[in-house]
């Protein structure tokens, strides 16, 4: 009876793993980002996701699709209050 399991088996799951995580990526990145039309950027991942074409055009997709709440603008340097040139106390 085998009490322990071979290092060969650990290596073998941590490799799997990581390339579940990779081959999801684009997926996980859409989610993160909130992109517009979520479901389009998971199907090309789910459906083509394994060839060598597919993957790099759903990360594209994923990085560069318009998000659903765009960011908003960075306020401007908020500036001195203006001397109004009165008497001071």
């Amino acid at each position: 009876m085998i009490t322990e399991i071979p290092s060969d088996w650990i290596f073998g799951l941590g490799l799997v793993a990581a390339f579940v995580v990779l081959a999801v990526l684009p997926t996980f990145i859409a989610i993160a980002r909130g992109a517009d039309d979520l479901p389009y950027i998971v199907l090309l991942n789910v459906l083509f996701g394994a060839t060598v074409i597919g993957w790099p055009i759903a990360l594209v997709l994923a990085i560069r699709w318009p998000r659903r709440y765009p960011r908003p603008r960075r306020p401007l340097k908020p500036q001195p209050p203006a001397s109004n040139g009165g008497p001071r106390a």
